[in-house]
């Protein structure tokens, strides 16, 4: 029997948000079945909302878009590392990467990096004082060729870093990669390998869309 588990964070009304220029995620009921005979929902959401599968595009404006992304790359071979519980604002480095996945990527696998920080997910300080990235753990997984990077924290960068600085997030993105984040439930996949499913909304213009991400063992 299969083994599924889903990474999809709930988008629900007055969630939490990365701010502006990104309006408010809004979940209006429009059309009430006592009234109309039928329900029905107006959905407010940009490109970053809950759960997200992101492309280049998103920092360099000739880069892929969505369109652009075969839809085999959206299914693939996926590593799990999972890490220390993170505090806010603490640090991922390469070593504990290495300690939790070692050589078993190849070149084009995902790898999701379990931190714990899911446990936040629409609770105060979600976004603002999330765990980020040190600059050797982004040199090692771009020197592992990741193609698929999944988190379950919001940010690769420092978020008390002045906004714009996105400098990890250019290094990631200088190949045509992809990111799923952020992402929930990963400490239920112990390290894999699993195989990842991440079906963003279908706007081929858009960088970025909300995505239904789950890992499946056939």
């Amino acid at each position: 029997m299969s083994r599924w588990i889903d990474l999809t964070g709930k988008l629900e009304d007055g969630m939490w948000n990365y701010g502006a220029p990104f309006p408010e995620v809004v979940i209006e009921k429009v059309a009430d079945a006592a009234l109309f005979g039928y329900e029905g929902h107006a959905f407010q959401l940009h490109s970053l909302a809950g759960t997200y599968l992101e492309t280049a595009n998103h920092l360099f404006p000739d880069r892929e878009r969505l369109g652009d992304v075969s839809i085999d790359r959206l299914k693939t071979r996926a590593w799990v590392a999972q890490l220390p519980n993170k505090r806010p604002f603490e640090s991922i480095g390469a070593a504990e990467l290495e300690e939790a996945v070692g050589s078993v990527l190849e070149p084009g696998d995902a790898l999701l990096i379990a931190t714990g920080w899911d446990a936040y997910w629409n609770r105060e300080g979600f976004t603002e004082s999330s765990p980020y990235f040190e600059p050797e753990a982004m040199e090692w997984i771009i020197a592992r060729d990741v193609g698929l990077l999944g988190m379950d924290i919001t940010s690769i960068e420092d978020p008390r870093k002045p906004g714009g600085e996105m400098t990890l997030l250019a290094r990631y993105y200088a190949k045509d990669r992809l990111m799923v984040a952020p992402l929930v439930n990963l400490r239920e996949a112990g390290r894999g390998p699993w195989t990842l499913l991440a079906l963003p909304l279908h706007i081929p213009d858009a960088c970025a869309a909300p995505c239904r991400a789950v890992l499946f063992e056939p």
